[in-house]
């Protein structure tokens, strides 16, 4: 019996250890490290000074004031988002971010905040890129480890190029190198009116590609900071607050 007492004992403190500190880790802290790239208008960007803007940018600070804490950004690819947050360099994921199913194989989301069409982009005065058909032989841009850049490697008979940055995928669609890209369709729609593409580029047509919202992302283990941030965002979502944000950002 004692042998067996001792066993549960040490199988218990070792649970702790492994996963009572890391589970809290976040919530004890007074700064929030949070992980986005700052290339997705109106979700995240910089304005003329290099201040990071948008949508995600104030929610976060929102909800973060709302738990007691401050937020330290942190600027990278994409791609190396979730990377860093597994390894801890990041708490959270503010980008735009759509909550896939394959993705929540590896982070915790938050209730989704935002749902919205991808749009293709192609070059002014290009009227032969109306659907998907239009698009076989066709080569298309694509941001790397987006939901964008798994849907265009699924459409019959379409080259895709990745980039790093979604202002890359535009550029190369205005230089003629590439046929259309696609992102979300705010994002698409800053793009169009964005000073460095203007009357270069224009909306081609709508895709559904995911039925899944965009979300915040943090580690699986984070189960009470998920807890607060859900909650943080039913009080956003009650009081027309996170509406406020949506008018202040987004245009269809």
């Amino acid at each position: 019996m004692k042998k067996s007492l001792a066993v549960v004992l040490t199988t218990a403190l070792v649970f702790l250890f492994a996963f009572g500190p890391a589970a809290a880790a976040i919530l004890e802290k007074e700064t929030i490290l949070v992980g986005t790239e700052s290339t997705y208008p109106p979700y995240e960007f910089r304005d003329k000074d290099n201040n990071l803007q948008g949508f995600d940018i104030d929610l976060t600070h929102a909800l973060a004031e709302k738990l007691g804490k401050k937020v330290e950004w942190v600027d990278m690819p994409f791609d190396s988002l979730i990377p860093a947050l597994l390894s801890g360099k990041i708490d959270l994921i503010a980008a735009g971010m759509s909550a896939t199913e394959e993705r929540a194989k590896r982070v915790a989301f938050t209730t989704p905040y935002e749902i919205s069409l991808s749009t293709f982009i192609v070059k002014a005065g290009r009227e032969d890129i109306k659907s998907l058909e239009d698009l076989k032989g066709k080569t298309v841009a694509a941001q790397l480890g987006t939901v964008q850049d798994t849907y265009a490697g699924t459409i019959e008979g379409v080259e895709v190029k990745r980039f790093q940055k979604f202002d890359d995928c535009v550029r190369e669609v205005a230089l003629g190198r590439v046929d259309a890209t696609l992102m979300d369709r705010p994002v698409a729609v800053k793009f169009v009116d964005q000073k460095d593409f203007a009357g270069q580029v224009q909306l081609a047509f709508d895709q559904e590609i995911t039925g899944t919202g965009k979300a915040l992302a943090t580690r699986l283990d984070e189960t009470a900071f998920l807890e607060g941030l859900n909650k943080a965002l039913k009080e956003m979502d009650d009081t027309g607050k996170l509406q406020e944000l949506r008018d202040k950002w987004m245009q269809y």
